[in-house]
């Protein structure tokens, strides 16, 4: 009879410290664990199985979104669409490379860098994935055409750039220095969300000071923004795990807690924007020309191309790194 035996799991102090995690005492994997090790760990209880599976399964909640949004709308022949497929694609991305790299981490040193280098990337593209939806559904009536609108996406483009190099960066002086990491880190992941949601910002601030309609969309951003808020605050603070060090080891640490505001964050910005997509769109086609491929698939593939090229200049750069 064919029997399976599940990975060893450790405690801090018998793995490598750059696999430390803040107030995590217990349920580490072998540092040198091989893939097949690393695929049946997520099916026993380390400190990783709620996170692989907080990200694993959402993402076959929003391909089951996509595809249902597919027999329903165009995206080949509809222009219209083309930033909300992008959109789609890119939220389909970001959990499942978050969940990827939870997954295989525990391969090596480097497998752990390019692991996490990878769940950056898909992140950086995820902002720009945001920025297509903002740029062509949610931008505020009188910034149509604006300055702002015509350069938001490019601005958005170069911004993942920055956010993925800046946050494979933070991976470096990671013991020599943790709060600089954690520093650089945080940054990166701030200033792109900052900067793609400056619409909904206007919007949100415009409408309570004058008492505009309150619609479906406008409360999907209010949602999707205070998830965002506890994903960040989450995210930098560590608890409850600091407060309690080993407490939090399998379950309800705040990386867990993170990945699930994460999810539901972008399930109430999914919400709202397709509700931006048909309630504006008679307006929208009225003000602005229709998507070209350039503008649209072009930049995509550009930061697409943009991101992988940063990625591979730091996996590259591992073998220096001390």
């Amino acid at each position: 009879m064919l029997t399976i035996k599940l990975p060893q799991i450790f405690r801090v102090h018998q793995v490598p410290r750059i696999f430390w995690e803040d107030g995590i005492v217990s349920g580490y994997r072998h540092p040198k664990s091989s893939a097949l090790d690393c695929v049946l760990s997520s099916f026993q209880m380390t400190n990783e199985t709620v996170n692989i599976w907080t990200h694993f399964l959402p993402t076959w909640y929003f391909v089951w979104r996509f595809l249902v949004l597919s027999s329903s709308l165009d995206f080949c022949q509809e222009p219209y669409h083309w930033p909300l497929l992008i959109y789609l694609l890119l939220v389909c991305l970001y959990p499942f490379a978050s969940s990827c790299a939870h997954t295989f981490s525990s391969m090596s040193v480097r497998a752990r860098h390019i692991c996490y280098f990878c769940d950056y990337g898909a992140l950086s593209l995820y902002s720009l994935g945001c920025a297509f939806a903002y740029g062509a559904y949610a931008m505020p009536d009188h910034w149509v055409s604006g300055v702002l609108h015509d350069y938001f996406v490019p601005a958005a483009a170069f911004n993942s750039f920055v956010c993925t190099g800046l946050s494979c960066y933070s991976c470096f002086p990671e013991l020599e220095r943790p709060r600089l990491s954690k520093v650089l880190r945080t940054a990166a992941f701030v200033y792109p969300f900052l900067y793609d949601n400056i619409p909904l910002f206007y919007r949100l601030l415009f409408c309570f000071w004058s008492n505009c309609a309150w619609n479906e969309a406008v409360a999907g951003y209010c949602y999707h923004l205070l998830f965002a808020l506890l994903t960040g605050f989450l995210f930098a603070s560590h608890l409850p795990e600091r407060l309690a060090p080993g407490r939090f080891d399998y379950i309800g640490h705040s990386h867990q807690l993170f990945h699930i505001c994460a999810v539901l964050g972008t399930h109430f910005q999914l919400e709202a924007v397709l509700c931006d997509v048909c309630s504006r769109r008679a307006w929208l086609r009225g003000h602005l020309p229709a998507p070209g491929l350039p503008g649209t698939f072009g930049t995509a593939g550009l930061a697409l191309l943009g991101n992988a090229a940063i990625i591979g200049a730091f996996t590259a750069a591992l073998p220096r790194a001390p």
